[in-house]
């Protein structure tokens, strides 16, 4: 498998109205910035910054830059060197643009974790009102927690329809039953709820680089397989010509030293009976 989309050259040239603009979304540390980084094919997205230090970070194509936008709408250049210095107080977000083959085809929007007491509920539900689509990340040693449900629940329909549930850190589960009976039971509580539920090892997969075998194994494969076939039937906004099939390439993609991206997520850890029990049930 490849984690870099190639499209060929009259696909990149195709006519096309407003790409799709894709939410990252999850309670804090539930491998959001992880996953923006392993989207984007490079770190950029801090992964260890507290939940209140980062407003929304919308990723776009364009030469290397960065803008902040205040509550009032207005926008100020700003370095990309200082992008942790801004919070949701007073930040609508902060816009990065930068070169990366799946910003051509899609924007993404890293969203402060749903915890997060300092962020109020109209920042992210305004933000919402701007995309196409959410991958809500939850972590499997907690998965699908009430308070996420809560939140989730409240989506319009339409929105949930167009979202896809990632089940991050599956590496964290041990046994390949106890990973089937978290994976059942997210189906079960949430599955109606997204388009689809995909089980990832966001370590797994940023270590992977070029072997096939542990980016399919992973869940890598599966879930990027459904987030272009999200991007694709996004609706007007879409680019008109998206290929039928994506290849990839692992070799450009993930050949970087990814292990700074890693923390979060790295490395099993044991579960006492009572903490299994909890995230099983």
């Amino acid at each position: 498998m490849n984690a870099e989309y190639r499209w060929d050259e009259d696909v990149r040239e195709a006519p096309q109205e407003r790409i799709p603009r894709i939410a990252l979304m999850g309670e804090f540390s539930a491998g959001k910035s992880t996953l923006a980084n392993l989207l984007l094919g490079q770190e950029v997205s801090p992964v260890q910054v507290t939940a209140t230090q980062m407003p929304p970070v919308w990723y776009a194509l364009g030469r290397p830059a960065a803008r902040v936008i205040d509550g009032e709408g207005r926008e100020s250049p700003i370095s990309l060197d200082d992008l942790a210095a801004y919070t949701p107080t007073g930040t609508t977000a902060v816009r990065v643009f930068m070169e990366a083959e799946v910003l051509e085809f899609c924007d993404l929007i890293d969203m402060p974790g749903t915890s997060d007491p300092n962020m109020a509920q109209e920042l992210w539900q305004d933000m919402l009102s701007e995309v196409d689509g959410v991958v809500w990340c939850t972590t499997a040693t907690q998965a699908w927690r009430q308070s996420e449900a809560a939140i989730w629940e409240q989506m319009p329909p339409d929105l949930q329809a167009r979202s896809l549930l990632l089940v991050t850190r599956m590496d964290k589960i041990l046994t390949e039953r106890d990973r089937a009976r978290v994976v059942g039971r997210v189906e079960r509580e949430a599955g109606a709820l997204f388009r689809g539920v995909f089980p990832i090892s966001l370590a797994e997969a940023l270590a992977a680089r070029e072997d096939e075998e542990v980016l399919r194994a992973s869940g890598t494969e599966a879930f990027v397989d459904a987030l272009i076939d999200l991007l694709r039937e996004a609706g007007p906004q879409a680019v008109e010509a998206m290929p039928a099939e994506a290849e990839y390439d692992d070799e450009e993609w993930l050949d970087r030293d990814w292990q700074a991206a890693v923390p979060d997520d790295a490395g099993p850890v044991q579960q006492d009976e009572a903490e299994r029990e909890n995230i099983f049930d």
